[in-house]
This record gives C-alpha cells, sequence and structure tokens, in this order.
C-alpha cells in the first residue's frame, strides 16, 4: 500500500516541477525546439531517473517488485530521458555550428571540459567511497585496477558510462566539423562513429565484476545513442519536420501515442525476459536476442521523441525549478546511484516514505556542490541561481 501511495505522489511532484508557467504556443508555425527548452525539460527528466534509479536500487537490494508495484513501473523508463538527452545534444551540437561561424572556437572548454571535470570530481568521489568500503570489508583493489579507476579507465558506478560517452561523441563532433563544410556530410560521419560504439558495445557483452568495468560493458552503452545523429537530423531538417508536424499534429499526436503505448508494452515484456542477458541463460542466439532487444528499443525511442516533439510544437514548458534542475542535470545522472545506495539504510529503518524524500534532496544537494566546484575549476559565472542555462 505505501509503494502505492508513494507512487502518485511522486507522480504529483512531477507534475508541480514540469507544469507551473506551462502555456499553449501563441504562433504556431515558428521553431520550438531549442537549447533552453530542451535544457529545461532535461532538468525535468533528471527527477524521472532519480525515480528510475531509487526503483533499480530497492530491486538490486532485494525488495521484490510485486511488493513495489505499481513505483515499479519507474524502472522500465530509464532509456527515455537518457535518450532525449542524446537526442538534445546532437541537435544542440549541428544547430549551433550551422549557424555560428566561430562556434568551435574554445569548443574543448566550453562543451568536453565541462562534462570531463565533474566526471572526474564524481569519479574520485566513487573511488574514495570504494576504498574506504574495502578497506571496512578487509579487501582491497590491485595496483591496476586503482590506476585505472584514477584515471577513468574503469568505472566504479556504470552510471558514469553516460558522461565517458557524450565527450567521446563530443571530440569526434570537434574532429569532424572542423574538415567537414556540409551538415550532412558530417552527420553521416557521426551516425557512423555512432554505429561503431554500437557494434562494440554489442560484442563486448557485460562485465563479469560486481565492482567496476571497463568501458563498453552493458546494454546502456549503446541502446540510447542512436538518438544523437537522429538530434542532429533533427536540427538539420528542423524547417521540413516541424511543417509536417504543424500541418497533421493531430494525427501525428494520436499514432506516436498510439505507438508509444504499444511499444511500451513490447519493451516491458522484453526487459522482463532479460532479453541482453539471455547468454547467461543458456540461449541458442543471444546475440538475435541482443539485437530484437535493441531493435525494438530503438524504435520505441524514436516514437517517445516523436511523441514530446509534437507536444512542444504546441505547449511550451518552463519554470524557475526546471531551469535549476536543468543545469545540474549532469551531476545528478552520476551521482544518484550513490545517494541511492547510501542512503538505503534510512529505507531499511522508516520505510520509503523516508527513503525516497532523503534520496531526492540528497541528490539534488551533492549535484549543486559539484556544479558550484565544476564553475569554480573552470572558472565560469553561471551561479546555480541566477537564470542562465549553461
Amino acid at each position: 500500500m505505501e509503494f502505492t501511495i508513494i507512487f502518485y505522489i511522486s507522480i504529483a511532484f512531477l507534475g508541480l516541477i514540469l507544469l507551473p508557467g506551462a502555456s499553449s504556443r501563441d504562433s504556431v508555425g515558428k521553431p520550438f525546439f531549442d537549447r533552453v527548452v530542451s535544457k529545461e525539460l532535461q532538468g525535468f527528466l533528471a527527477v524521472f531517473i532519480i525515480l528510475h534509479q531509487t526503483a533499480i536500487t530497492l530491486d538490486h537490494f532485494g525488495v521484490a517488485s510485486e511488493t513495489m508495484q505499481p513505483f515499479f513501473n519507474y524502472y522500465f523508463y530509464g532509456i527515455l530521458p537518457v535518450a532525449f538527452f542524446f537526442f538534445c545534444s546532437g541537435f544542440g551540437l549541428i544547430k549551433r555550428w550551422m549557424t555560428d561561424p566561430s562556434y568551435l572556437k574554445g569548443f574543448m572548454k566550453r562543451r568536453i571540459f565541462t562534462v570531463l571535470v565533474p566526471f572526474f570530481i564524481c569519479n574520485y568521489i566513487y573511488l574514495t567511497d570504494a576504498i574506504i568500503m574495502n578497506i571496512m570489508k578487509g579487501q582491497s583493489f590491485d595496483f591496476v585496477e586503482v590506476i585505472c579507476s584514477f584515471f577513468g579507465l574503469f568505472l566504479i558506478n556504470n552510471q558514469m558510462w553516460f558522461a565517458v560517452e557524450i565527450m567521446l561523441l563530443y571530440v569526434v563532433f570537434r574532429i569532424v566539423f572542423a574538415r567537414v563544410k556540409k551538415p550532412l556530410t558530417g552527420i553521416c560521419i557521426m551516425s557512423g562513429f555512432v554505429l561503431l560504439l554500437m557494434v562494440i558495445g554489442l560484442l563486448a557483452g557485460h562485465s563479469e565484476s560486481t565492482i567496476m568495468s571497463y568501458w563498453f560493458k552493458g546494454e546502456w552503452w549503446y541502446n540510447t545513442i542512436l538518438m544523437f545523429p537522429l538530434g542532429m537530423l533533427y536540427a538539420y531538417k528542423e524547417e521540413r519536420v516541424n511543417r509536417i508536424i504543424h500541418s497533421a499534429f493531430v494525427s501525428v499526436l494520436i499514432a506516436s501515442a498510439i505507438l508509444f503505448v504499444i511499444m511500451d508494452f513490447v519493451h516491458r515484456g522484453l526487459i522482463q525476459e532479460s532479453i541482453y542477458w539471455t547468454e547467461f541463460s543458456g540461449s541458442k542466439y543471444p546475440m538475435l536476442d541482443k539485437l530484437t532487444g535493441l531493435g525494438s528499443e530503438i524504435v520505441y525511442e524514436i516514437v517517445f521523441l516523436i511523441l514530446v516533439v509534437a507536444l512542444l510544437s504546441r505547449f511550451k514548458f518552463g519554470n524557475p525549478v526546471m531551469k535549476f534542475l536543468g543545469k545540474i542535470s549532469l551531476e545528478t545522472i552520476m551521482l544518484n546511484y550513490l545517494i541511492c545506495n547510501k542512503l538505503y539504510f534510512i529505507y531499511t529503518r522508516f520505510g520509503i516514505y523516508a527513503y525516497l524524500p532523503a534520496v531526492l534532496a540528497g541528490t539534488v544537494v551533492a549535484a549543486s556542490v559539484v556544479y558550484v566546484i565544476k564553475n569554480i575549476v573552470l572558472e565560469r559565472r553561471s551561479g546555480l541561481f541566477d537564470g542562465k542555462v549553461k
């Protein structure tokens, strides 16, 4: 019963974040998807990821999924916010490149270092925690593991994968678009690189270690990344795509909503069958299983993005809370796992009513601290509450 109540409270909480300041768009036909809008929505979806990670953590610690219903529904939706993050990143990069001739000047500090600095801050937090926990348990890492973890080649926490992959994409974008003249050529090259990363991830399988893992170990490394070049393609063909959405809004909205429900049903079934992990259950064709899961999730993500873009064409969302959360969205993703695990004792003593608010508050505070430290290191003046999205 308590999980039913907390589920509806969490839905209301998400609504309180998203809906204040929402309104219909007065001028249909004008561009509606930009960096500010996407960043604010990423802030909202970062909260959704906290709820997703909370459900995963409870499941990891042995709380039965049946006991957690309907809160356990959050377990299935983690790929959608991440797909949106990749989509927005691809969109923003190519949009700025096409409209700002000097965009690549200072790109390393403006884009790559903005991810690199919080990545290493969070990485050292996880590494310090892991070393302390090992000392308490009388265990130890070997020298190679410590060195590789120090430089981020091993990930103490797999949630850090997103920062690694987005930095790789930024680096390749900088190399490619410093040389190409036509956006479509660059998009095709970036798409090829993304497909290469997906193949590497498919072949790499899963890590056998429960402590740390190499890069590209796990389906999360490749089951959403294709949305990055898709976002670039949308930016390149934005006017044409928007005209289609504006002229057939009702049809696009209804079709994408129906397909979303269908693909959600398919996705749930595949996840419950552990479609990416069938090599451990003696499947004859585990790679075919993985491709089935990947194909269905790609369709699921595309349908979700079409639905979101269609809604944004008619409705505006944005408020100071979403701006604030948007600034710390990357730090939120990287630190949420640590907070969920370290505060689990609250659940064992006081239940979900105390645990979930503690996780939400703890993650936001920790992410804010890392955000401030990042800005100090990068000598940036963007504060948490100054209203500027950086």
